[in-house]
Parts: structure tokens; C-alpha cells; sequence
């Protein structure tokens, strides 16, 4: 039996993934009533303090995406509350989240890393990066919201406009290959899954509004050898920016080094019956209720 027993369920939050988290965290929900937990619900913002000093939960199950809920900002607050809180804490979270800060951790630490720029997306020129295709992405963004794969210069240019309101992007190269989705599970579970999505890559709409054209593939098209590579990758990065918890990292398969490159950590994965850290939970033996009681009760202060 858990030592909690009234649980504090934060969701929809005020970052872009606003959406995800109030679809994923129905689904927390649902498997926290299962459970016997009590449940309150909030949908969280700036007054999250005051919820907390009303309610006065024994726990808080982080259910929210994005900037705010999984950059630290909310971490924050948790800790200064000093209330027991799921996933990862301050330092990891905001690692995770910025993307240039955890690519020189895993430069530093030998990991494959795409060819990265860091540029004002106002200052984006031919110069920058010349050669098609290359990716642009938010430097600090979850759920590869405004990511783009850029193949000429209609598509930049496109890209520039619908997403002018930006400021720090990262230009990288195109990394062609399988991609590779690992999750892990505490300190040493893991667990792999190959994504083939319709779309060029596993983007925003892939992920979650895709009625399942999305093939999920486990385990992965890759040799024993090979899956132990990534998954001991995996649990390398989890350790290099100090996660707590579940967290899911993408890596691409190249086609031709037949190498590894990490594209990024998260520590908030989706939490649906259809997202990949459930699924490869299931697939190893776990079952989704049983993968929320575990997060619930691995929750903690000073995380």
C-alpha cells in the first residue's frame, strides 16, 4: 500500500502542450481512481501555491508538458512548498528542456550529437546553414512543437514566417534513420520502441492525432547488440542530467554509420494508454495502472 493516499493531479497548465496534458492526465486520472487513491484535480497556473496551501495534499502528481510544468518553473514551486512530487526536479527538468544545455552534456559525455547551431531565429541565413535538408527546432520546447524539417528555400522561408514569434533556435542537420524511443524506468528498467510515423518524422500531430497511422514497432528492427547499445545510452543520459522517475530519450539509427545520435531526453512523457512509455512498459510486463502507482510512489521532495 502506498504511503499516499490524497493525491493532487496538476494538468493543462499554460505552455503549448496545454492540450497533451489535459489528454494525458484524464488518463492519470482515471488510473489513480482505479487505485483508490483520492484525487483532486487542478488545472495549474501561476496561483499552483495557494491549491496547494487549500487542499493540503500528501502528494503531487505532475501531469503537465511543456514550458512551466516541465522546465523547473514548476519544480520550483514544488519544492518551495516542500510537498513530494513525481518525475524529475529542478536542475534535470530545465536540462532536459533546453535543448543546447543537454546537447553540450551529451557532447561532453561522447554521445553521437547532431551538427547544432544555436541562432536568433531573426538572424537565420544562408550562411548558417547551407546545406538541405536540415532541422530547425525551439531551444527550449517539448512535444516537437515547432520542429521542422527543411528541405529548400520555400519551406524556410515558410517556417521563418509561421514561427517568427521565436527567439533561440537550434539548426541542425538531418540525421536519416530509424528512430529509436527508450524509456526508462527508475535508475535501471529499460525498454525500447521503434517509431515509424506517416508524417517525415514522429512531429506533434504523429505523436497524438494520427488514429493510428503511426507504426510502433517493438521491439525494435535492430540486432541484440544494437538494442543493448541504446537502451545502455538511455540510461546513461537519464543519469548525465540527474532524472528522477520515468523519461523517454529519442535517438536516430543512422542509415549509413549504423550509429546512435541522441536528439533529446524528456521527463514528462505522455502518460495515455497509447503513449510510448505505457506501451513499453506493457510490453515488459507492466501494466499502466501499475506503471502510475510506481511513479506515485517514487514521488519526492529534493528530487
Amino acid at each position: 500500500m502506498s504511503i499516499f493516499n490524497k493525491v493532487m493531479l496538476i494538468y493543462g497548465g499554460i505552455s503549448a502542450e496545454r492540450e497533451i496534458s489535459i489528454i494525458t492526465s484524464n488518463e492519470i486520472s482515471k488510473a489513480l481512481v482505479r487505485l483508490g487513491y483520492e484525487v483532486i484535480e487542478i488545472d495549474a497556473n501561476l496561483d499552483l501555491s495557494n491549491h496547494i496551501a487549500e487542499y493540503k495534499p500528501d502528494v503531487i502528481f505532475n501531469g503537465l508538458h511543456g514550458t512551466w510544468g516541465e522546465d523547473g518553473e514548476v519544480q520550483k514551486i514544488l519544492e518551495q512548498n516542500n510537498i513530494p512530487y513525481t518525475h524529475s526536479g529542478i536542475l534535470a527538468s530545465q536540462l532536459a528542456m533546453d535543448k543546447y544545455k543537454s546537447a553540450e552534456l551529451f557532447i561532453e559525455n561522447n554521445f553521437n550529437y547532431p551538427e547544432t547551431n544555436l541562432v536568433n531565429i531573426n538572424n537565420i541565413n544562408e550562411q548558417v546553414f547551407p546545406k538541405y535538408p536540415f532541422v530547425i527546432k525551439p531551444r527550449c520546447e517539448g512535444s516537437s512543437v515547432g520542429v521542422g524539417i527543411i528541405r529548400n528555400h520555400d519551406e524556410k522561408k515558410r517556417y521563418l514566417i509561421n514561427n517568427a514569434y521565436r527567439n533561440e533556435v537550434l539548426v541542425q542537420e538531418f540525421i536519416d534513420g530509424q528512430e529509436i524511443n527508450v524509456a526508462v524506468i527508475g535508475n535501471e528498467k529499460t525498454g525500447s520502441i521503434e517509431i515509424d510515423p506517416k508524417n517525415e518524422f514522429y512531429d506533434y500531430e504523429s505523436k497524438y492525432f494520427d488514429n493510428g497511422k503511426t507504426k510502433h514497432i517493438i521491439p525494435p528492427r535492430i540486432n541484440k547488440k544494437q538494442l543493448e547499445e541504446v537502451e545502455h545510452l538511455a540510461l546513461k543520459a537519464h543519469k548525465i542530467l540527474g532524472c528522477k522517475g520515468v523519461s523517454r530519450t529519442e535517438f536516430i539509427l543512422e542509415k549509413k554509420s549504423k550509429q546512435f545520435y541522441i536528439l533529446e531526453l524528456n521527463t514528462q512523457p505522455g502518460m495515455t494508454q497509447t503513449s510510448l512509455v505505457p506501451e513499453i512498459a506493457k510490453y515488459k510486463g507492466i501494466e499502466f495502472d501499475e506503471l502510475i502507482n510506481w511513479i506515485l510512489d517514487d514521488a519526492g521532495t529534493n528530487r
